[in-house]
């Protein structure tokens, strides 16, 4: 056989095989070009705090009521009403299985409180429930660490506020609509309880003016102002460690003076971050995430001792605050307000980093410049158009960023 005719048709056939491969070549890109697997989510402003978690305590001036005779206590107001000097605020019933009865006014109290507290601003969104789930993971494990230590009196104090974010985990995914209709059936059986107990063996009056609260835990004559703008380092320590006094007879208290302080115990390092005199966000999660601006009183240090005391003030009494005397605050150390950007959009292309946005049926290329990482997003910078000449080359407002797309380049025909 003519070993040229054979060279040709081995030329021929290996043409057309690279042929079939470059029509496949070709046809795989141009589907690709067209691809539909795209997700997008629009650009939006947001503000992150990044927050330090530390127990407090709450320092108030507070006058406790007393009633002479034992028995079940109604109090005639809401916890945080404000009572004028000799008004009535409570009535004590001395029928029989009063103490039984007490209980469970008292746990439906508490029941109403945490519905209360699970309730969640109108303009929180489905996106925000990211932010609860990693506060429910965090608050559950650490629970589970202290229960196998055997630190029960931590697991106690923070089991209502675990109920609190589940219920708001709910409300956020639509899960149910409101809690108003438990609310209502709790208070129904509240005050059918309390007329169970018949007639008052004592009414109790306020000597003074002030806000009326329900819980009195012995600690009223300990967590004084006067208290927080004078102890010590030493004297911190012994008030944390004081047993509360007896509160047999107490029905309820007064707090006359508006201005209430709160001290923390951090690491001496934390100093650096804080200014007497300067405002500080600190958020209360026991009050349904409450963000109260508190001015830095004190900074109390000891020469012998690593750790610090913070002393914030405040005059602001919100509705529905939850005072319980010793609770877990988060104080806001660093805001920061831009562009969330998924990290998993991010690319970096000619040592630039950015995302890509859908434009018209095109992907474009936009540069971001990352401020912060928090819970799997960028904070990134804002544009600037009328200092920075090149803004349309960067991330705006209500650019469709793409969270999912494969093989994405510049220009690339997208629908």
């Amino acid at each position: 056989m003519d070993k040229r005719y054979l060279k040709n048709v081995g030329i021929y056939l290996l043409s057309a095989v690279l042929s079939v491969l470059l029509i496949a070549y070709i046809i795989y890109h141009l589907v690709n070009s067209f691809s539909q697997d795209v997700e997008t989510m629009a650009a939006d402003i947001v503000t992150v705090s990044e927050t330090f978690s530390t127990d407090a305590y709450i320092f108030r001036d507070e006058k406790v009521l007393t009633a002479g005779n034992a028995g079940t206590v109604n109090l005639m107001y809401d916890d945080g009403t404000m009572v004028r000097r000799g008004a009535a605020v409570a009535s004590i019933f001395s029928g029989g299985n009063t103490d039984e009865i007490r209980a469970q006014v008292l746990d439906l109290e508490r029941q109403i409180s945490i519905l209360e507290n699970s309730s969640i601003a109108k303009d929180v969104t489905l996106s925000d429930s990211t932010v609860i789930d990693s506060r429910i993971s965090s608050l559950y494990y650490t629970m589970e660490s202290k229960l196998n230590s055997g630190d029960l009196d931590y697991v106690f104090r923070r089991k209502d506020e675990l109920l609190t974010l589940l219920n708001k985990r709910q409300l956020l995914l639509k899960a149910v609509d409101s809690f108003n209709p438990q609310m209502a059936e709790l208070r129904s059986q509240k005050a059918s309880l309390t007329t169970s107990l018949g007639g008052a063996s004592e009414t109790v009056y306020t000597d003074i003016s002030g806000y009326l609260y329900s819980d009195v835990d012995g600690y009223e004559s300990i967590f004084t102002l006067e208290a927080g703008d004078t102890f010590t380092l030493n004297d911190f320590h012994q008030m944390t460690e004081k047993e509360p006094a007896s509160t047999t007879g107490a029905v309820a208290k007064i707090v006359a003076d508006y201005r209430w302080y709160i001290a923390c115990e951090v690491p001496s390092v934390q100093q650096q971050y804080y200014t007497v005199g300067n405002m500080y966000t600190v958020r209360f999660p026991y009050s349904g995430d409450e963000e109260l601006p508190m001015e830095l009183h004190r900074i109390v240090t000891s020469g012998e001792e690593d750790g610090i005391v913070l002393v914030f003030s405040t005059g602001s009494v919100p509705e529905g605050f939850n005072f319980l005397r010793k609770q877990t605050v988060e104080i806001v150390q660093q805001s920061y307000t831009g562009y969330r950007v998924p990290v998993s959009a991010v690319r970096i292309i000619d040592e630039k980093q950015g995302v890509f946005v859908k434009k018209g049926n095109l992907a474009v290329f936009k540069r971001i410049e990352p401020l912060v990482e928090i819970d799997g997003y960028f904070i990134v910078a804002e544009q600037d158009r009328q200092e920075d000449e090149n803004y349309a080359d960067k991330l705006g407002m209500y650019d469709l960023i793409i969270t999912k797309g494969k093989n994405l380049y510049e220009n690339k025909i997208i629908q």
